[in-house]
């Protein structure tokens, strides 16, 4: 009876997982998956061949852009898709339901991205250079996770995935002109945590580096909290 038990909570996890995953990425995951595997692949290659790749660092860059093409469209075109399909009108129907669903969502999205992004450090890790993929890997998340949970907190305010698609792109390409003139500040999103600003001793980088993630992790919950608390407007998702 206990197995029994055990094998259909299983399954309605696997089914509850499915079904969500059908939701979040509208049936094209493969596209967004094949699409982020040859974009890894296709950096690498250039940036193996135009750099001298000696140590991880080199290849921080890779990561998180391909990082942030797993997220970019299930974090920017999730509010939407529900509004085309109509289940928005089934969530809000069943009181504080919604935000169990879109918080299920939320952590199935990061969750397959960094299991994701645990295969594309493991094969630059045999291929290229050698590291340790968990720790490069939870380091990349966090900048995907800040980045993707601003662009979910933004669909909830736009409510079209067109326009958080534009907005979200402004403010990519304004944080990486930010990039170089903010490299020894705790509040560059794209901190490269393993290369360190020459003119910067090891202690004070280890301190902007902690201090960083701490913005971008404290960024990102209260990105999901705004998210949540606009989710509470019915009409104007109706």
């Amino acid at each position: 009876m206990k197995n029994k038990n055990l094998i259909s909570s299983a399954d309605f996890v696997y089914r509850m997982i499915t079904y969500n995953l059908r939701i979040i990425f509208a049936n094209k995951f493969i596209w967004f998956l094949a699409g982020s595997v040859l974009f890894y692949l296709g950096l690498s290659v250039i940036y193996v061949f135009d750099n001298d790749v000696t140590r991880m660092s080199d290849l921080y860059g890779v990561f998180i852009f391909s990082g942030i093409l797993l997220v970019f469209y299930p974090a920017v075109f999730g509010i939407q898709n529900d509004q085309d399909s109509r289940t928005i009108e089934i969530l809000f129907g069943i009181p504080d339901y919604r935000y169990k669903v879109w918080l299920v969502r939320i952590v199935l999205i990061f969750l397959i991205a960094f299991i994701i992004m645990l295969g594309f450090t493991y094969l630059s890790s045999v291929l290229i250079v050698k590291f340790n993929i968990f720790t490069v890997s939870a380091q990349v998340m966090l900048p995907v996770l800040f980045l993707g949970m601003m662009s979910f907190m933004l669909s909830t305010t736009i409510r079209n995935g067109n326009g958080t698609a534009v907005v979200m792109i402004i403010f990519g390409l304004f944080f990486l002109i930010l990039n170089d003139p903010l490299r020894r500040s705790m509040w560059n999103v794209f901190l490269n945590p393993f290369r360190p600003a020459y003119d910067v001793s090891e202690t004070a980088w280890v301190i902007i580096t902690l201090k960083n993630r701490i913005f971008l992790s404290v960024g990102s919950v209260l990105f999901l909290l705004a998210a949540l608390y606009n989710l509470q407007k019915r009409e104007k998702f109706m």
